[in-house]
């Protein structure tokens, strides 16, 4: 799909009505519909007017709008123009302060959460006048004109907001910061709890049911995140007890072992423990390398999900294993 002059940056699928979006460097988004041959799929322009890097984008559930993060200090709230025959948008600018680095959207189709080079996550209205029916009250709030801020959450250590994700029935949100912390807001019970990893910074999370978070990043191996009915604590990462699955899908190693070893150490930081056995450098992790996005089953099944790294490897879970 040849239309993107820069590096694209994110890519969301429709699943209902089978259309693509992407966004890049570039300053532009595209949504590419299959034709009726279903061989080409023909891009259409979006007007998102921002004078910096599209960061991510996503389709909202009905998949009637997509919101687009950028460097421009705003998430542009996109919707098809009917008398343009174009996709057109309106900018979320107040408060952000830096660069978007993440978005998610509720269930009801209105709200947006966001997240940051600011160190900020928050929850704000996009409703579209003509495009959205009046929704529901929620905890969030009960009149939601565009660009409402309906709550606010700074990151516990001054870390960048790197991902951020709405519970599964939109009362809550969580959001992962590179100072390695998990943070779930509750704005029902007023509750913003805070779980600190020992790890490296996490860069990607998802809700598969209502009490788990699953959540990963540069230690290239997810980690289960419960909720046991006072805090969320740490429940244990997937992947490092299973010696065969790894050995299958472990990375061909270079002919010169010791090479090969030391290439592994400089570029992971890895320091060979005394009296430890030669190895080949590689990690316990299914994953070789940063995990940079993680999926919930789109099928619904909450004890599934997806991880993909740049390792260039794509891994189905199964968390209740």
């Amino acid at each position: 799909l040849k239309e993107h002059d820069l590096l694209v940056t994110s890519i969301d699928w429709a699943p209902q009505t089978n259309r693509i979006v992407t966004c890049s460097q570039d300053k532009n988004a595209y949504v590419w519909t299959l034709d009726a041959a279903g061989s080409v799929w023909k891009p259409t322009l979006v007007h998102l007017r921002i004078h910096r890097a599209a960061t991510q984008v996503k389709w909202s559930p009905q998949e009637n709008k997509f919101a687009v993060a950028s460097g421009d200090k705003c998430v542009a709230i996109c919707y098809f123009g009917e008398d343009n025959d174009w996709w057109v948008s309106k900018h979320i600018r107040q408060p952000i302060a830096s660069t978007v680095l993440c978005v998610d959207w509720h269930p009801n189709n209105v709200l947006v959460a966001c997240g940051g080079a600011d160190m900020k996550a928050r929850v704000l209205s996009a409703y579209i006048k003509g495009v959205d029916q009046k929704p529901a009250p929620t905890a969030w709030g009960e009149r939601l004109p565009f660009n409402t801020l309906c709550g606010e959450f700074a990151s516990p250590a001054g870390g960048w907001v790197h991902s951020i994700a709405f519970s599964p029935d939109g009362e809550a949100v969580a959001f992962v910061t590179h100072d390695s912390t998990l943070t779930v807001a509750s704005p029902a019970t007023g509750e913003v709890v805070s779980t600190r990893s020992a790890g490296l910074p996490l860069l990607a999370l998802v809700w598969p049911d209502q009490r788990t978070i699953v959540a990963s990043g540069h230690d290239c191996s997810p980690v289960v995140y419960t909720h046991d009915g006072a805090a969320w604590r740490l429940a244990k990462k997937l992947g490092e007890d299973d010696k065969s699955r790894r050995s299958a899908t472990a990375s061909p190693s270079n002919s010169n072992s010791a090479f090969n070893l030391f290439r592994q150490m400089d570029s992971r930081s890895q320091q060979a423990k005394p009296g430890a056995a030669p190895g080949d450098g590689s990690l316990k992790s299914v994953h070789q390398n940063t995990i940079t996005e993680m999926h919930r089953d789109p099928a619904g099944n909450p004890a599934e999900i997806t991880t993909s790294g740049l390792d260039g490897k794509l891994v189905q879970w199964s968390i209740r294993a």
